[in-house]
């Protein structure tokens, strides 16, 4: 209940800030993500990830996006930047971690652009361990025209 809370809470701001606005869910094997960011139409956007964490994974987490899109087309946008997060579960304080995600968003739909698949790697930092995380997800862009 507190995952829905911050995340309409979230979306209220955002939609309120913003003209356009995007939300998406991404899954990267065992955990999850909802996204709430900005227009990702434009050359540069941002968005916030929550961590969706189900009853077996009990991590938590939050991590702020900054992208460049370095190529936009009516079918798929390539686009790269910037990730800062953090991470904690419950009797270990947060860790921080920094990574680099790059990634597309196909719009496959020819009379319904807005709705997006996003597929994103990101090489990441987290406390002193490196991965590469891999996400799949859909993305759809709400308000403006």
């Amino acid at each position: 209940m507190k995952h829905i809370l911050i995340f309409v809470f979230a979306f209220l701001c955002f939609s309120r800030a913003f003209s356009q606005v995007q939300v998406g869910i991404y899954h990267s094997g065992l955990s999850a993500q909802i996204g709430v960011g900005t227009d990702i139409e434009k050359k540069f956007f941002g968005e916030l990830r929550f961590l969706a964490p189900d009853r077996l994974e009990l991590d938590l987490g939050i991590e702020a996006i900054g992208q460049y899109n370095f190529y936009r087309s009516e079918w798929y946008n390539l686009h790269g930047g910037v990730m800062l997060g953090f991470f904690g579960d419950f009797g270990i304080g947060p860790e921080a971690s920094i990574g680099l995600p790059f990634g597309t968003t196909i719009k496959p739909i020819s009379t319904f652009r807005r709705l997006g698949i996003l597929m994103e790697a990101t090489p990441y930092l987290l406390g002193d361990q490196v991965f590469l995380r891999g996400n799949l997800g859909l993305r759809m862009r709400l308000g403006g025209d």
